[in-house]
């Protein structure tokens, strides 16, 4: 006998009872769906925008905390593009983080990965002449391994 039968009276035809359903929750249109996910993304462009691209702050939000969480990714950029391309840093000296907001303020948005960004930072330095030309690529420390190249 199976649990199913069980539960059923006796003498009860049919089949076995089942636990009651919850109702059904009455979806949205697929079209009204697709314009809320239009209209957020929206509106989370604008957030970004606001704190990588120095955008207006969107309605809504704390113009001051924007700016403090702004500063702060861009401190966080700034650090690890110096961390990737120390020469760089060097090249700005104490003027680094300075320097590094104009580079920042100069692009409509970050690069893709930070090693472009390291790479396109180093490329602004050349060009205002606080940085020397590139000199010849250094080899990494694995690359001196015996069949490495």
């Amino acid at each position: 006998m199976s649990p199913g039968e069980a539960r059923r009276p006796a003498g009860a035809q049919g089949p076995p009872a089942q636990p009651p359903q919850p109702p059904r929750a009455a979806h949205a249109p697929e079209a009204e769906g697709e314009e809320r996910r239009g209209r957020l993304a929206e509106a989370q462009g604008r957030v970004v925008a606001a704190l990588v691209a120095g955008a207006e702050v969107p309605e809504g939000f704390d113009p001051a905390r924007m700016r403090a969480q702004a500063a702060s990714l861009l401190s966080k950029r700034r650090a690890i593009v110096a961390r990737i391309r120390p020469d760089t840093a060097m090249a700005a000296g104490p003027d680094l983080a300075a320097e590094f907001a104009a580079y920042a303020a100069a692009r409509p948005a970050p690069p893709q990965n930070y090693r472009t960004d390291a790479d396109d930072f180093a490329a602004w330095l050349r060009e205002r002449g606080r940085m020397p030309e590139d000199q010849a690529p250094r080899r990494r420390w694995w690359s001196r391994l015996p069949g490495i190249r």
